[in-house]
């Protein structure tokens, strides 16, 4: 598997030729299992077909069981600069039922390991609405993620999809998904007892100290170009083609190897990139710029969409300063649905 990543990193350096890259990020699956030899094969790819002289984050994703003395010197030596630790919650019974591996004194013991060995650019990732939990019990989950000095914290809403354990678990009767209200009680406490802690909200699930937002994350929501590489993984050109992966991953070093066709691709229409911007811009703090979408759309929002942009005004979800219509937090709940509401349905003429 490394082997054909390190080769379609390779074969894809032209797609980046111009690119000062910022950030890399090794996530999906089980990065942490990476040993240090394999860490620094990938640096050496890119260092000798990538333009790294702006890179300033380097984020592994890391489990709380893999934690040891070994992967702690590992991480040490290597470039990395930055851990994003699965935590879910400090609680066995919570993790039980989440079906996660590692025990609540793993997830308190792995941060403070790294922490004592000076890895202090850390983000933790909480879930909140676990039907086996209660308000109670978040309220010191996120008590304790903040006594761990962490300068960012990644927080999620547990969904139940139709297709999996949970999914099943569900429509048998085993499983009630935590109402809209108490999970909107859940977040709104979250948001409140970090920015009361100068953990402040920079987007829908992410909270940061000053200075310590994820510049990875961040290009996400602003439309800068990325490069996936390996299994499922996915890629944007900044303009209007997104690509990603096979899933299987027989099939992605099989086709790989083999220098067979491994990835399916599409080309977004100009309604595509205005939906997008407008999900991804409301994501955000910030929210989305009405000069910029009547730069980029030739679409006036406010005039186009008024009556709906008024009435989330109305009920506290959204607000309308210096030119950009951002939502309160009342409002990033409940983002997705805000931003279905600006959506072009067709295209315009013009475009």
């Amino acid at each position: 598997m490394m082997a054909a990543m390190r080769q379609e990193l390779t074969s894809r350096s032209v797609e980046l030729e111009n690119e000062k890259i910022q950030t890399v990020y090794f996530g999906g699956g089980t990065p942490s299992l990476l040993s240090y030899e394999e860490i620094m094969q990938f640096f050496e790819v890119l260092q000798k077909h990538y333009n790294l002289d702006h890179l300033e984050e380097i984020t592994l994703e890391a489990n709380p069981d893999d934690f040891s003395q070994d992967f702690i010197y590992a991480i040490e030596k290597s470039p990395i600069n930055r851990l994003s630790i699965g935590i879910q919650s400090f609680f066995d019974e919570d993790l039980a039922f989440m079906n996660r591996v590692h025990s609540a004194s793993q997830a308190d013991r792995c941060v403070k390991l790294a922490q004592d060995k000076g890895i202090d650019n850390i983000t933790i990732d909480l879930i909140y609405a676990i039907p086996s939990s209660n308000m109670e019990r978040w309220k010191k989950n996120v008590a304790q993620g903040i006594s761990l000095h962490v300068p960012h914290i990644s927080s999620y809403c547990m969904t139940i999809e139709e297709k999996t354990t949970f999914g099943n678990w569900e429509r048998k009767g085993r499983l009630v998904q935590v109402p809209d209200e108490k999970a909107s009680s859940q977040y709104l406490y979250l948001v409140s007892a970090l920015e009361d802690a100068n953990i402040h909200q920079y987007e829908i699930s992410n909270f940061a100290k000053s200075g310590f937002e994820s510049k990875h994350n961040s290009n996400y929501w602003t439309g800068i170009p990325y490069l996936g590489v390996g299994p499922s993984a996915h890629s944007f050109n900044g303009k209007n083609s997104r690509r990603w992966n096979v899933s299987n991953n027989i099939s992605y070093m099989k086709k790989m190897m083999a220098g067979e066709h491994y990835h399916q691709e599409e080309v977004l229409t100009p309604r595509d990139r205005y939906n997008e911007t407008i999900m991804t811009s409301l994501r955000t703090k910030k929210g989305v710029s009405l000069e910029y979408i009547k730069k980029e759309f030739h679409l006036d929002l406010y005039t186009s969409f008024q009556e709906s942009i008024e009435e989330h005004m109305r009920h506290g979800l959204a607000l309308l300063e210096n030119k950009y219509l951002r939502l309160t937090p009342q409002g990033l709940f409940v983002a997705d649905k805000i931003a279905s509401d600006l959506f072009l349905l067709e295209e315009k003429n013009e475009h």
